[in-house]
Parts: C-alpha cells; sequence; structure tokens
C-alpha cells in the first residue's frame, strides 16, 4: 500500500466513524466518490459535496422525489442525526449501496428493450422533478447563452478552422429561436446511463443529482444520448446502432412524457448544443477535444438519419 493510500484510508475510516461504519477497505470510484467495505463485507458509498446550501436543495429535492414514489440514493444521518459531515474543509455524505447493475453503452445498443428502459426512466424522473414548486432555488441555464455566449468563444480560440466558424454561423438564428420556445423545468443535468441502477429491467435507483438546474426539458433525454454515443463513437457499426438507440429512447419517452413537435424538432440542435459545451470544457485537452470534435460533426452530418428515426419512434408510439 502506498503512503497516499495509507492517508486515504485513515481519512475514510475517520469519516466513516461519524456514521458508525468501521471500514475495512477503500476503493476510488472518481474523484468525489469512495466504495467503502466493511469488516462485515457491507457496502456503502462516501462522495464529497459541494456548498452546506447546495446539499440543503438537493435534499430538498430527493424528499420530493422520494413522495414521487421514484427510487433514488438517499445520504444516510450520521449518529448525530446529520446527513452531512465536515471533515478538513470538505463535506462528505455517505450513502448505502444500491444493489443492481448499470448497462454498458454496447449492451444498450444492441438489446432495444435497454433504450426502452431508459426512456421511460427518464420520463418518469422529468415528470416527478417538474412538479416541484421550488424550482426557483436551483439555478437557471440559458442553453443558447451557454452555446453562443460562452462554449462557441473558447472552441474557435482553440481551433480556429472554418469549418466549425461556418457551421455554428449558420446555425445560430434556428438554434436561437428553437431554445427561446423549448420547455424549461428542473433538470438532472448528468443522465449518463451509469447513473440508473437496475436489477433486471427494474429501476433500483437514481443517482448523482449535484449537477441539477432549471434548463430545457429534453437536455437531459440528449445527454443522455450523447453519453451512449461518447462511449461507443469509435467503433462505426455500433455508432450506426446509436441511431436506432436514441428513436427507441425517443419513443419511450414520448410515450410516458409526452414530447411537444418544437421539442422533437429540436432534438439534433440541442445535442450539437451539449456537444459543443463538452468541446469547450475539453479545450485544453487535445484528444478529448478533437474526439468530441468529430462527435459533433458526425451527428449534424446525420440530421435526417436521426429525425427519421426518431419521428418513425414517435408515430409507432402513438399508433400503439
Amino acid at each position: 500500500m502506498k503512503k497516499g493510500d495509507f492517508m486515504e484510508l485513515l481519512d475514510s475510516k475517520k469519516i466513516a466513524s461519524k456514521w458508525g461504519v468501521e471500514v475495512n477497505s477503500i476503493k476510488e470510484l472518481s474523484e468525489r466518490v469512495t466504495l467503502i467495505t466493511t469488516k462485515n463485507g457491507q457496502d456503502f458509498i462516501l462522495k464529497k459535496k459541494g456548498s452546506i446550501e447546495h446539499f440543503k436543495r438537493e435534499l430538498k429535492l430527493l424528499n420530493h422525489l422520494k413522495q414521487e414514489g421514484l427510487p433514488i440514493q438517499y445520504p444516510l444521518q450520521d449518529n448525530n442525526k446529520d446527513y452531512i459531515v465536515a471533515f478538513q474543509g470538505d463535506n462528505y455524505c455517505l450513502y448505502s449501496f444500491l444493489e443492481g447493475t448499470t448497462y454498458s453503452s454496447q449492451d444498450s445498443l444492441q438489446n432495444s428493450i435497454i433504450p426502452q428502459l431508459y426512456g421511460q426512466a427518464i420520463a418518469t424522473l422529468n415528470k416527478a422533478m417538474e412538479n416541484v414548486n421550488f424550482e426557483g432555488e436551483f439555478e437557471s441555464k440559458d442553453l443558447y447563452q451557454m452555446v453562443y455566449g460562452f462554449a462557441i468563444d473558447r472552441i474557435l480560440k482553440t481551433d480556429g478552422r472554418s469549418q466549425l466558424g461556418d457551421i455554428y454561423q449558420d446555425l445560430e438564428g434556428e438554434f436561437k429561436k428553437a431554445v427561446q420556445v423549448l420547455p424549461k423545468q428542473l433538470i438532472h443535468r448528468d443522465p449518463h446511463i451509469h447513473n440508473f441502477i437496475w436489477n433486471k429491467d427494474k429501476l433500483e435507483g437514481v443517482i448523482d443529482f449535484d449537477l441539477v438546474e432549471v434548463n430545457v426539458r429534453i437536455f437531459d433525454l440528449c445527454y443522455c444520448s450523447t453519453s451512449v454515443l461518447s462511449e461507443v463513437f469509435s467503433n462505426e457499426d455500433l455508432r450506426n446502432g446509436w441511431i436506432h438507440f436514441v428513436g427507441n429512447l425517443v419513443c419511450q419517452y414520448h410515450r410516458y412524457n409526452r414530447l411537444t413537435d418544437e421539442e422533437l424538432e429540436s432534438i439534433w440542435l440541442v445535442m450539437l448544443g451539449i456537444q459543443t459545451v463538452f468541446m469547450a470544457y475539453f479545450s485544453n485537452y487535445k484528444d478529448i477535444f478533437e474526439v468530441n470534435k468529430a462527435m459533433f460533426l458526425w451527428i449534424f452530418e446525420n440530421k435526417l438519419r436521426l429525425e427519421n428515426e426518431w419521428q418513425s419512434g414517435r408515430n409507432s408510439c402513438e399508433s400503439s
């Protein structure tokens, strides 16, 4: 065991002891998330959180979602009946480990049932979040400003080639007009496929509500789609299968939470907007930037294939 690892184990033991949990081993799942295993084999998730104020908003939302009957990962109370613990300047929560699995992107493209499961889950989640009466407590984002007021500037400084600049110039009027009429509400903001835990085909829980914000409703649907594409993009066969995945996903979402005509017509644009934000975020990381740029251009070039797929899916849903 390296010295750094030993110190992390000691810190985890100190933090977890606030919940009366005796740590035997740890495994870092991400920069902010650690899997803890106790001596009797129980698993917990220890997560570094943001500010207390941000956590209070998140907890209020989680309580609402519980009342709506949505399965979520809920923080545990410590020995003092608190949900959050301060340690060395950071805040931490402890969660029970949700037993279940996540589907891989490849499985999601090769089994038509899986995008239907995600479509229903995201639709149900959006409906539950639409019903909150405290959305004003969360930050409201303007997707047009995110793309044209921030992201594109950064992208063109990194990649000044005329192709991207011309595309963004041609799309600006259409993008601005579309975003202005799209329904907005509280959204998860990070609904990639690994934030949904399944037991066979039953949803065991939705996790990671750290990025919740008010934005266009179809952001979640589009973000789930592009997160899958990012994991399979290098494989041409899987990449082409993704278009059918999106059709199934949109169809099932529409079945449980009706999309407006404007939303259906704007899915392609919102996907491009999400890719633009990712390109800007990774503008200093050349390899990641180039992959996201290639994804942007591929989505851009496949507009008709995508629109035909989800329009066909919607018609199938509405006639069944």
